[in-house]
């Protein structure tokens, strides 16, 4: 069973059946359907709908698309949230590693499709919105659980452009797959692959 929640609550949906594997499914399909993310799966619905997939749009689409799920993948194999301040991998060099990802992907498949009024839409989303609203919350959530080292090194590694050299207290842990899955990322790379083959049956149909 699928419950309407109230509109002050930012899900709109939650699941009230078995939790079978099938119910366990559903379910955390439905959490991803919130106030902020409908606008998401509209622009998405609408880039699908409108792709004008040609030629070397379409090449260099793909190609911001794959290094940005490159990117997320390489940054979600080091995140250990709420656990550290995470500060190897490219967190060395940067902030937000997970959003600059995000940003390649958006602009790799507003390109890829050939929608440029979408992509006007996406960037002022980000810019505007998605950015400066995640920061302040993430901001705010590590200053209160970690205090002092988190604000050193959020002094010392920029938001969005990377540094040179690597954080100087950066710390020794490796990449790992388990890390990618417990960020869910492998999710967002199925889901990101999903997208390519959809928009690349648009050159043929």
């Amino acid at each position: 069973m699928i419950s309407l929640l109230p509109l002050e609550s930012s899900l709109l949906f939650k699941y009230t059946g078995p939790l079978t594997f099938r119910g366990v499914l559903l379910h955390r399909f439905l959490r991803k359907i919130t106030v902020k993310t409908v606008p998401v799966f509209v622009l998405i619905a609408l880039l699908v709908v409108y792709a004008r997939p040609e030629g070397l749009f379409f090449v260099g689409g793909l190609v911001l698309i794959l290094m940005g799920e490159a990117f997320r993948l390489w940054a979600a194999g080091h995140l250990s949230k709420n656990r550290e301040v995470t500060t190897t991998g490219p967190y060395a060099y940067v902030k937000n590693p997970l959003y600059i990802g995000t940003f390649l992907i958006m602009v790799g498949f507003c390109l890829l499709a050939r929608q440029w009024v979408v992509l006007v839409m996406g960037l002022a989303a980000f810019f505007v919105y998605y950015a400066p609203f995640k920061k302040k919350r993430e901001a705010d959530r590590l200053r209160e659980i970690f205090g002092a080292v988190w604000e050193e090194y959020d002094r010392s590694v920029p938001d969005y452009v990377p540094r040179l050299s690597p954080y100087e207290k950066k710390g020794e842990h490796q990449w790992t797959w388990t890390r990618v899955l417990l960020n869910s990322e492998h999710e967002t790379a199925l889901s990101t692959l999903a997208g390519i083959a959809i928009l690349s049956l648009r050159l043929f149909y």
